[in-house]
């Protein structure tokens, strides 16, 4: 993995395969409904946080008794952000979120705003089919492959300066909607990306 990070964030979406949470051995913050996927893959998450609904629908409840249960009821934030708000209480705030995405389109958005949100008091690391997103404010760089592919998308919109990219950016705009940054190359083998104004998701390969 090429990034650095202190615990993992498994939500209720496309999860990764067993073999990913042994590789990547952290402790694993759950949303409820997340908890039971990790269970099929035989993965036990060390906390599990969220309204706990998924829990009374489904028996032995029993099997996670060795888990931290955080009962949180609050209908007005989602479990993503119950999850950020407890590892924020808790000084924990690099985190490698899974399970961003799958089911339905609204459940993404949401939790895509939810990311958005807290990218300013979190690191957050994205991890999704064998990709990476971050979430950049200000000054970003990384050791890359030549020909990897990078991409760039505006949160909605940032003023952005590229260096090392096939197509490079020079204190242009980039706003959703109007024109994204997607399915760029690196040229050689270290891209900086500089972000001037507003925020931008910084897409590439977990593995080199």
């Amino acid at each position: 993995m090429r990034i650095n990070y202190d615990s993992i964030v498994c939500l209720n979406g496309d999860i990764p395969s067993a073999d990913f949470f042994a590789e990547h051995q952290k402790p694993i913050y759950a949303a409820d409904g997340a908890a039971w996927k990790l269970h099929s893959i035989g993965i036990t998450p060390n906390v599990i946080v969220g309204d706990m609904d998924s829990f009374s629908q489904q028996p032995h409840q029993g099997e996670f008794q060795h888990a931290e249960h955080i009962w949180m009821p609050d209908q007005e934030s989602n479990d993503f952000e119950k999850i950020l708000l407890v590892t924020h209480e808790r000084g924990i705030h690099s985190l490698l979120v899974c399970g961003m995405h799958g089911g339905e389109l609204e459940h993404t958005l949401n939790n895509w705003s939810v990311l958005t949100r807290y990218a300013w008091t979190h690191k957050l690391h994205v991890y999704d089919a064998g990709r990476i997103a971050v979430p950049v404010l200000d000054t970003f760089t990384l050791d890359t492959k030549h020909n990897e592919l990078i991409s760039l998308i505006p949160q909605p919109v940032a003023q952005v300066t590229t260096k090392g990219l096939q197509w490079e950016l020079k204190d242009e705009t980039l706003e959703l909607g109007v024109r994204e940054g997607a399915r760029n190359r690196a040229t050689g083998n270290h891209i900086q990306i500089h972000v001037h104004n507003g925020a931008v998701l910084v897409f590439f390969d977990a593995e080199m």
